[in-house]
């Protein structure tokens, strides 16, 4: 059973044939992979994985209309949120800092006293 959605624009690919992005509930959700190609009848059937989670679009070629078969459930959101989390955080405690200070020796050609260099900082990855 098809959703009902007003106004489902979908962008394609260069070549005109897969779905690159489209307009869901107000906003653009871009499209990562193409899980699977079917045709029934004269409609076809794209399968498709987003950030937000999958999706089944369906394209009547010889009207162009778009149709929204299936949209993602709370465990399929979840599940693509869980897969852009990084694979190992630590703690802010146990992140490596990297000593960014200028060696003593290190002296300014101009002036002739020391540069004032920024003296640690710590690496974060999100």
């Amino acid at each position: 059973m098809a959703v009902p959605v007003d106004g489902l624009h979908v962008k394609l690919a260069d070549d005109g044939f897969y779905p690159r992005s489209f307009r869901w509930r107000g906003q653009t959700v871009r499209v990562l992979a193409i899980d699977g190609i079917s045709t029934r009848g004269e409609e076809r059937r794209y399968r498709v994985r987003t950030a937000v989670g999958g999706f089944e679009l369906g394209l009547f070629p010889f009207s162009g209309l778009w149709r929204l078969y299936r949209q993602p459930n709370w465990l399929s959101r979840l599940w693509a949120r869980l897969q852009r989390l990084p694979r190992y955080p630590l703690p802010p405690w146990r992140r490596r800092t990297f000593d960014m200070a200028a060696p003593a020796g290190v002296l300014s050609t101009s002036s002739g006293r020391r540069e004032a260099y920024a003296g640690r900082f710590a690496l974060v990855r999100q």
